[in-house]
């Protein structure tokens, strides 16, 4: 496993004081409760409420391929899943997780199990998921960046906001938001709606 992704960061650093990382002192320790590490050909992630965070998942049976986010990894690249809802920051307050490999970081937040029944609901949800996303983003750049770590010139950035399939696929509700994103976040990244991403 080669940790040299999440090293060249520098995430103890930046994130300075945050009790996630008192107990970090070798690279096998970013696995206890921060990230976890896969190398699979398709990968799955799952945003799992009995576990309180995101994980990866064998498959996607009995849950449905829109209640997860698929990584296709043909070359077996170690890609590190950071834990960052309810681990990295408070309950409620970013996005679900992020996903890591030497070239590549992706923000994913899940809402696949936000009840989708009126325009306002689903526009409420879209709303919510961009500034989730945008949050984390910002905030994680600007840490990284506090300590000398410009991650938009080190990694190819992206984030996902992953809905069921009850919710139309409104694309121009879908670049305001995206535009919003973008705004919010003072970044040129992208935000995208799909629940698949190809390293």
């Amino acid at each position: 496993m080669d940790f040299e992704a999440i090293k060249r960061l520098k995430l103890k650093a930046a994130y300075f004081g945050n009790p996630i990382f008192k107990d970090i002192h070798k690279d096998e320790d970013f696995l206890n409760e921060l990230f976890e590490c896969d190398n699979k050909g398709s990968l799955f992630i799952h945003d799992d409420a009995s576990v309180g965070h995101s994980v990866y998942i064998a498959d996607t049976y009995g849950l449905g391929s829109d209640k997860t986010f698929q990584i296709k990894n043909d070359n077996h690249e170690d890609v590190f899943l950071m834990h960052i809802d309810g681990v990295l920051y408070d309950k409620d307050t970013k996005c679900d997780c992020a996903f890591l490999t030497k070239n590549e970081l992706g923000f994913v937040e899940f809402k696949a199990n936000a009840t989708n029944n009126t325009t306002k609901a689903i526009k409420d949800n879209y709303e919510k998921a961009c500034k989730q996303l945008a949050y984390t983003y910002k905030d994680f750049r600007d840490k990284c960046r506090a300590i000398g770590i410009e991650i938009e010139e080190m990694l190819s950035i992206n984030s996902f906001a992953v809905f069921n399939r009850t919710v139309p696929n409104n694309n121009a509700y879908q670049k305001m938001i995206s535009a919003k994103f973008q705004k919010e976040a003072e970044t040129h990244t992208i935000l995208h709606f799909k629940n698949k991403h190809t390293l």
